[in-house]
């Protein structure tokens, strides 16, 4: 994880300096499922602009991964308080960021046109993840 990205994500919000841990976790979820949504539109604006047979075969299969997860189920969960679940969705989130950018860059010759999507979706899990599992530890100790 990058400590200046989480900085630079967690600060995006003018209220995160007054936030406590669950108040800048739920930044980072509502700032995941953003990217995540707006990685799916740009996919679909992809689909439309590339001719390339073996990139649309990598980005019809990253659509397939992102769409099979409903992330609007993120932040209600999140706002429950319910970490373990909360947990295991970001954490299929990071698999089906992994699964995509492996197809994507599999692609050998091109460049990949969804490096930084993925990559902020990585970031923003981990981020999302150390703070979940920093809360469900702290929800077991009371």
């Amino acid at each position: 994880m990058n400590f200046d990205f989480c900085v630079k994500s967690l600060g995006s919000d003018s209220k995160s300096h007054e936030l406590d841990l669950d108040g800048l976790g739920l930044i980072a979820v509502k700032l995941l499922d953003a990217n995540y949504t707006g990685t799916i539109e740009y996919i679909k604006q992809l689909q439309k602009q590339i001719s390339e047979p073996r990139l649309l075969k990598a980005l019809s299969l990253c659509l397939r991964v992102y769409n099979f997860l409903d992330i609007k189920e993120l932040i209600p969960v999140y706002k429950a308080k319910r970490h373990a679940d909360a947990g295991m969705l970001v954490s299929a989130v990071l698999t089906n960021e992994e699964t995509c950018d492996t197809q994507v860059s599999r692609t050998k010759g091109m460049v990949p046109p969804l490096t930084k999507h993925n990559a902020d979706i990585y970031q923003l899990s981990g981020i999302a993840l150390k703070i979940v599992a920093i809360l469900r530890e702290r929800a077991k100790g009371m």
